[in-house]
């Protein structure tokens, strides 16, 4: 499931179930220790806010030119258009080896104002979330403030950084499957069906996902989304699942392409269905939140059958929206 404005990455196999879910987790949109960054922000960033702006700027002008040309085009869109996560990482990277030689005057004042806040205890951390109700974003939180350094992924002649208040900027975790799907179908055009096919892999897979081109994948199989499910224990997973059965046309029509596959295919989808859900509970049960074995096991398969299923192309299929449980 490739597109723009994702979460940092696809996760593969593992060694510690603890440490994916921490990680993953990790890119959740809020402020760490509240109080603290409030106060931090306050002294160090608030009195500089323009000058900070400037210096995001002048980095992102930094980059662009090398970034573009390692990737001119995304999906046969012109740079900057969906590369939001690519920019975002390139800028947390820059900062790193950021000089204030070449800067602006009011840029250099808005680095050494970052440099002051980090050193005395300020957080910076990549998220990714819902960004009113509109997009997936990926974007920095500084202490208090929203950092969107990649402002222009979506439309490119907006400017290229906004910083606001994170408290103002309407940028939100996804709480659970539904929410993805509700943003996704929106935003990227996708459609969705619980994964009534192969109940196995629904637990770590719960979702049939159709691209706009009609191409057709088990997932989401992005870090964020699998530790939300890993951290609620499956919940979240069968929340999805337990949706209205999916077609049996199109249940049929997949499961021709997934015959003697990695795993069992249900054999229609109101079997799936309650297979599914059963799984969730089982797994809920036996405490497999952190079994890597299971995990692993579930992830290769899933590789397997979605290479299968790449061969496929769908078109609308009535029931492909999952519904609210």
């Amino acid at each position: 499931m490739t597109a723009p404005e994702a979460p940092r990455s696809r996760i593969g196999l593992v060694a510690s179930m603890a440490e994916l879910i921490e990680t993953s987790q990790a890119e959740t949109p809020r402020v760490v220790d509240a109080v603290r960054q409030a106060a931090l922000t306050d002294r160090f960033l608030t009195p500089a806010l323009g000058a900070l702006t400037d210096f995001f700027r002048e980095l992102r002008a930094e980059l662009d030119a090398v970034l573009r040309a390692e990737a001119p085009t995304f999906a046969a869109k012109p740079y900057p258009l969906g590369q939001c996560l690519r920019i975002t990482e390139a800028v947390r990277t820059g900062l790193e080896t950021m000089r204030a030689d070449g800067l602006s005057a009011s840029a250099a004042e808005g680095h050494a104002a970052l440099r002051r806040f980090l050193e005395a205890g300020g957080a910076m951390q990549r998220a990714w979330g819902d960004l009113r109700g509109q997009y997936f974003q990926n974007a920095l939180v500084v202490g208090a403030l929203y950092v969107d350094v990649s402002n222009d992924t979506v439309v490119a002649d907006k400017p290229p950084v906004e910083i606001l208040p994170f408290a103002e900027a309407g940028f939100r975790p996804i709480g659970d499957y539904l929410h993805f799907t509700k943003i996704a179908e929106r935003y990227w055009g996708y459609r969705f069906a619980p994964n009534h096919l192969v109940p196995e892999l629904a637990p770590y897979l719960p979702l049939i996902q159709i691209s706009p081109a009609g191409r057709v994948s088990l997932g989401p199989s992005y870090g964020y989304m699998l530790g939300l499910t890993l951290a609620g224990e499956f919940r979240p997973s069968e929340q999805v699942l337990a949706a209205a059965p999916i077609a049996p046309a199109f249940h049929a029509a997949l499961a021709a392409a997934l015959v003697d596959g990695p795993m069992p295919v249900a054999a229609g989808p109101d079997e799936g269905r309650a297979a599914a859900l059963g799984w969730c509970r089982t797994y809920r049960a036996e405490g497999r939140t952190h079994c890597a074995a299971t995990y692993n096991r579930a992830r290769l398969a899933g590789q397997a059958a979605n290479h299968r299923l790449a061969r496929l192309k769908v078109l609308p299929v009535a029931g492909a929206r999952p519904a609210v449980a």
